[in-house]
């Protein structure tokens, strides 16, 4: 699935304005009377929750022109607009100026964003007449509609979701996410097993209405945000979330050492994004004396205010209190 698109969006070109002449028994070429030309047609964006990827996005949009102006001063009609629309949280850059021209608040919010203007239509001839003789007969001179200017657009998708799993290779990040939702993200021994982003939908057997979206990334190594690995190339994804649930393997030799890793990479991608609201998972708990030793350290890394949870994803132990965690750190922060 793409992540990264490059679009080619043609506005509408105004319609010419029109040559006429209005014409009686007495006045068969009376004065000009031709109509403007019609206004070209925009281009817009717009996002929508029902999108989730780019798979609906053509390579190239084309606005509808404006009409010519008709006899007897009628206007020519506006060209048919276009909604380009994306998945909430699109971020949308100008190719050539790589400024963000469209921010995802504004797309968050499902305003219609203008992308591309369309071309004014050319005036009627009655416009050209000489003011002090607006009666001239025969006077044939009408302004032509401005074309539409091209612009080339770079869309770029950000996973939407409450919380993002964060964790080195092989800490069973994929694991997890299979076993507090329906998400299927493939599970193996070897490192680098996520090659692109999973979101899955956790629900609370104790509260039918409540639900959080999860979004499970390639695992980071220490140096990611200098493109070490592969996690720094969906880093970006993480800055939406609201949550993070730091997966720290407690079978490792230095768990204590990873979450610190963890923080600083994050830090070194975006300054604020290791202080959110956080949650560590200390996966594979059950599977030696050495994770249970190493749980006093992990502890005293994460800090008082941090939850630590020890829990085996693979054998969906105590994966419930990830859950009502996640719940209630989701309800306190849209206090």
């Amino acid at each position: 699935m793409p992540y990264l698109k490059v679009i080619k969006l043609t506005p509408g070109s105004g319609g010419d304005g029109g040559i006429h002449f209005m014409r009686s028994i007495t006045l068969p070429l009376g004065p000009p009377g031709g109509g403007n030309g019609g206004r070209g047609g925009d281009i817009y964006i717009v996002g929508s929750k029902e999108l989730t990827s780019f798979n609906s996005l053509l390579q190239r949009y084309r606005a509808g022109n404006g009409g010519k102006g008709g006899p007897n001063r009628r206007h020519g009609a506006n060209g048919a607009d276009i909604e380009v629309v994306v998945p909430i949280g699109t971020i949308v850059r100008q190719v050539d100026a790589q400024e963000e021209i469209a921010r995802r608040s504004r797309i968050e919010r499902g305003e219609r964003f203008l992308l591309a203007r369309g071309g004014s239509g050319g005036l009627g001839n009655p416009h050209y007449a000489p003011p002090q003789n607006r009666l001239l007969r025969g006077f044939a001179v009408a302004g032509r509609g401005e074309p539409g200017e091209a612009v080339w657009i770079e869309v770029e998708l950000r996973t939407l979701a409450d919380a993002g799993l964060v964790g080195l290779p092989n800490a069973g990040k994929s694991t997890l996410l299979r076993a507090i939702s329906g998400a299927k993200p493939r599970v193996s021994d070897h490192p680098f097993t996520t090659l692109r982003p999973h979101v899955g939908t956790v629900e609370h057997d104790g509260d039918k209405g409540w639900s959080a979206h999860v979004a499970d990334v390639p695992g980071l190594v220490e140096g990611a945000h200098l493109d070490v690995g592969l996690g720094h190339s969906f880093l970006r994804h993480i800055e939406r979330c609201k949550v993070l649930l730091y997966v720290v393997d407690l079978a490792g030799l230095d768990p204590a050492r990873d979450l610190r890793v963890l923080r600083e990479e994050l830090e070194k991608h975006q300054e604020g994004l290791s202080k959110r609201k956080c949650i560590v998972v200390a996966n594979k708990a059950d599977l030696s004396e050495l994770a249970r030793s190493n749980l006093e350290a992990l502890v005293a890394e994460a800090g008082p205010d941090v939850p630590v949870i020890p829990v085996s994803a693979k054998e969906r132990k105590n994966v419930e209190m990830v859950v009502l965690h996640l719940r209630k750190l989701l309800a306190d922060l849209s206090n």
